[in-house]
């Protein structure tokens, strides 16, 4: 007797009709690779709900429409959705469905289409990149190089699903700093040329300097290799040019103000000669 009693649970069907969750129900979605992935048409998904293999389908192809078939349980539009996205909708699913009461849901990308970013500006290859789906910003830029006329900053430009910008600092790209930022199709590298000052005059080393948003006249001096024996502390000026590109003003700053006054690119910084 409690032999066929146990044969008969171990064959009974596991599926039953879920009633309404609360919040506190739900179970906690498995951690998803590449979870803010964008997907899109040709990519290859694979869905895992833990413990039931049946509803767990292997390199499901995204078509041309955008839309995944999850076995018989229903259409889903995949495109333009993350993967976590897109685990939270096949799991809501399967409660819709009365397939599962509280199941948890993976989605991973198995194999992504082919995506073209494009590189342009300062660097040695300006040029579209083939790129996989867990491409990084820097795993790119290390392709395309910098040229010597690379400046501090890098610019993504994104335009779907609207129009985005964002910036990045480039010695924290080099060095590890900066967090992973991953790659969408379509998105614009953009590496814009090096800013710079003038210094002349009285200084070691007169030439162009490269300046970033914050660097004050202090700095810009100490780059120049500070003041010679000639120079004139006090007689230090900063022509800067006008919306037109035109040298509109020129500001004397004081010795005290160095440490604050801001230089931006195209100043001229003259110091001049004391007199004997």
């Amino acid at each position: 007797m409690l032999t066929a009693l146990f044969f008969t649970l171990l064959v009974a069907p596991p599926v039953q009709r879920h009633p309404a969750q609360t919040p506190s129900q739900q179970a906690p979605s498995a951690a998803v690779q590449n979870a803010d992935y964008v997907i899109g048409p040709q990519d290859k998904i694979s869905i895992t709900v833990i413990g039931i293999p049946e509803f767990s389908p292997q390199n499901v192809l995204v078509d041309n429409a955008g839309m995944i078939a999850f076995l018989d349980v229903g259409v889903l539009k995949a495109a333009g959705k993350t993967a976590r996205q897109l685990q939270a909708e096949v799991r809501q699913l399967l409660i819709d469905k009365g397939q599962a009461v509280n199941p948890t849901v993976q989605v991973d990308v198995a194999a992504y289409r082919s995506q073209m970013v494009y590189v342009s500006g300062a660097v040695s290859h300006p040029q579209g990149y083939t790129v996989t789906g867990n491409e990084t910003l820097m795993n790119v830029l290390a392709q395309a190089g910098f040229s010597p006329s690379a400046g501090q900053r890098v610019q993504v430009v994104r335009n779907k699903p609207a129009h985005q910008e964002f910036w990045f600092d480039r010695p924290a790209l080099e060095n590890g700093a900066a967090p992973p930022f991953q790659l969408q199709d379509g998105d614009a590298i953009i590496v814009p040329l090096a800013e710079k000052a003038i210094v002349r005059g009285e200084v070691k080393s007169p030439g162009m300097y490269e300046v970033a948003a914050d660097t004050t006249l202090l700095q810009l001096l100490v780059m120049a290799g500070d003041f010679n024996d000639r120079a004139a502390r006090g007689a230090v000026t900063v022509t800067r040019k006008n919306d037109a590109g035109k040298a509109a003003d020129r500001i004397k700053v004081k010795s005290d103000d160095f440490a604050t006054f801001i230089v931006k690119p195209g100043d001229v910084v003259s110091v001049g000669r004391r007199i004997l």
